[in-house]
Parts: structure tokens; sequence; C-alpha cells
């Protein structure tokens, strides 16, 4: 079993399925904050990539043939349980429910986000609404504002309307191929990037 002691915070956007506000998450959305995807399309892209499987669900769905050779998991021997009979910590893939606006996805409390003009961290950033993706942030730094969504969050929390999400995977734990990626850029027709919640 990998160690997992530590914690992260909550995750900011609401589910099909529910889940618990302390399940780590692995998130992917297009990296345009703005964009939007077909979730049927969508469900029908990753199961054929095999990255699920062909279930008749239609909100949650278990890993598929490739999903282990699709993303790239760190450490030592992981031990990543993957069906509901290895226990409750088992990983699954939902889909996010859609929104009309890019809002935040979710996030670790370790955030610290840069801006995109200076490259330095701002300090202040969680203003009033900063969960929405279009809130404006003015950097101390170098005195330019920007949208959330546009600030550089290093994997520590993303925005977006739509996209999936794989229970039980801790912050750092895994990250996808660039494979992976390419296969959903491929489909979309535009890039995807992904962040770590809990």
């Amino acid at each position: 079993m990998i160690n997992r002691t530590k914690c992260y915070s909550t995750a900011c956007i609401e589910y099909y399925r529910p889940i618990e506000m302390t399940v780590p998450r692995l998130i992917f959305f297009p990296a345009d904050a703005r964009m939007i995807i077909d979730q049927h399309a969508l469900i029908e892209q990753l199961k054929h990539i095999a990255f699920i499987e062909d279930t008749q669900t239609r909100d949650t769905f278990p890993p598929g043939e490739r999903f282990l050779s699709l993303l790239s998991f760190l450490g030592c021997s992981p031990n990543i349980k993957l069906s509901a009979q290895e226990g409750d910590d088992y990983c699954f893939i939902s889909l996010l429910k859609a929104s009309d606006e890019s809002r935040c996805l979710g996030h670790t409390p370790t955030v610290k986000p840069k801006c995109p003009h200076c490259r330095k961290r701002i300090a202040g950033w969680q203003v009033e609404n900063w969960q929405r993706g279009d809130t404006p942030v003015c950097c101390d730094k170098c005195g330019k504002a920007s949208d959330t969504a546009e600030l550089n969050w290093k994997h520590e929390c993303g925005f977006g309307r739509c996209g999936f999400t794989i229970s039980h995977i801790y912050p750092h734990e895994a990250v996808p191929t660039e494979q992976l990626l390419s296969l959903l850029q491929q489909f979309s027709g535009t890039p995807w990037d992904y962040c770590y919640a809990r």
C-alpha cells in the first residue's frame, strides 16, 4: 500500500455522483476554461480509448483496460485499487457536471498561484468569488490583473465548465501520459489540462 498521510482541501464543483469531500481526485478539463465538451461524446471517447469500461451506467465508470497505461504512477510499486471488491477507496471515473460558467473544479490547500505576467506568487489571491473563472485578481508584485482561470496554478487548482475526474488518486500520485492528453486533444480539437483536489 502507498503511504498516504497528507491532507488536502475540498473541491469546488458538483459531481453527478455525490463524492465525500475528503476523497482525493485527479481532474481533467479543457485547458481553455471557456470550452464545453459534449458529455455523451466524451464518454464514448473514453470508452473508445479503453480508459473506462464500456458499461451501461451513465454516471460513474470503472477503469478500462488501458487505464494504467495512460497514466504514470509515481513512487515505488503503487497499489491502486481498480474495483469495489478491493476496498472502498477504489478508483472510478465520473463526469463533472457541466456548468454555464467557468469555475473552480477543485484545489489543494497548498495551492499558491503565480501571476502569468511576472511569474511571481500572488499574495491575497483569495478574493471574493475567486472560484469563478472570470474573477479578476491583481498581482501584488507587478500590479497587473488576471482572471483566476488564467493564473498559473501548477496543477494545484483547475478551472473549467466540464471534464471528468478519477477518484482516490492523491495529489502528485499520478500524472497523465502525453498519449492520454494527445488523445483527448485529437478528440475534442482543444488541449486538455489536469489538476489535483481534495
